[in-house]
């Protein structure tokens, strides 16, 4: 058996006046009902609430301490009410928004598009820059929120951040190329391999990072801040790459098959999140994205 909140307010009010009679007077029930509800309460619970005397009742030591627990839940109860009433589809407002070129490309339109039909008042101005850039922005208080590859961020600093979307990297070949025959490929092997790389969003950097981690090195035959050129590159089989399971399509432009193969190294995963100023007092509009962003990512509602 669980309380309810009626068994709470009704325990709350004898809390507060000492006299069932008041209690019940307080909250529009008759007394008989607020006596049934209390001693519900404590066969719930195990445990003996108020006691009686001369004057009225009082609580016992273990009702005084249920009485912080009780306060605690109907406050968070009154605050959940108050901000669903505020916090409603018709909410009007503005929020300033950046993001990296990455998440632009294959994380944003679904995102904004799922929280424009949920608060369709409120206008969303986004920009686009270097995480670098974003992070300065933030911090000077010109945009509210950042969207960002969240596992490039060595150091939080002045930044609160959340993780919405954890993206696995996967070794990406030609359907004709002969690592599709293995089920897992290494490092060691893709060493061998011509590779492509990708510049954009600090994709260089990270792909040295995990490759000096296990002493390798790609032979790298080809540089370009374009997903499209890696693509068509690797699907006409001049070389592979690395890439997150986000920035994945089947199909090059020129409809050429694009495989995955998992590499047998632990590598990193591919992390896209928000940062927002510690210090600054976050607005009604940037915390209601930054709450529809985690329920949407992080409740089980979409999978990575």
């Amino acid at each position: 058996m669980s309380f309810t909140l009626r068994q709470l307010r009704y325990f709350v009010a004898v809390s507060e006046t000492n006299k069932l009679a008041d209690a019940a007077a307080s909250v529009n029930i008759s007394p008989s009902s607020i006596t049934e509800a209390i001693k519900e309460l404590e066969h719930i619970l195990g445990a003996d609430l108020i006691e009686r005397n001369k004057s009225g009742v009082r609580l016992t030591c273990e009702g005084y301490r249920f009485l912080q627990s009780a306060q605690k839940i109907l406050s968070a109860v009154a605050e959940a009410k108050n901000n669903f009433r505020q916090d409603s589809p018709e909410t009007e407002g503005s929020l300033v928004i950046a993001s990296s070129v990455t998440v632009s490309g294959y994380f944003l339109s679904n995102i904004f598009e799922a929280f424009r039909r949920a608060y369709p008042n409120i206008n969303v101005e986004f920009h686009e820059h270097s995480r670098v850039v974003i992070e300065r922005k933030v911090e000077r208080e010109q945009i509210d929120i950042g969207i960002v590859l969240t596992s490039n961020i060595k150091e939080t600093g002045p930044f609160e951040n959340v993780t919405l979307l954890k993206s696995q990297r996967h070794l990406w070949l030609s359907a004709s190329h002969p690592l599709i025959q293995q089920e897992s490929v290494s490092l060691k092997d893709i060493a061998n391999e011509s590779y492509i790389q990708l510049l954009i969003d600090e994709a260089e950097k990270t792909t040295s990072s995990y490759w000096n981690d296990f002493k390798l090195k790609p032979d790298i035959i080809f540089r370009t801040e374009s997903v499209e050129a890696v693509r068509n590159m690797v699907a006409i089989g001049a070389g592979v790459t690395i890439l997150s399971d986000m920035v994945y399509r089947p199909w090059s432009l020129e409809g050429d098959r694009i495989e995955v193969r998992p590499v047998i190294e632990d590598i990193p995963t591919m992390d896209t999140g928000l940062i927002w100023l510690k210090s600054k007092s976050v607005s009604r509009e940037a915390r209601l994205f930054i709450d529809f962003c985690r329920m949407k990512y992080t409740s089980g509602l979409k999978s990575s």
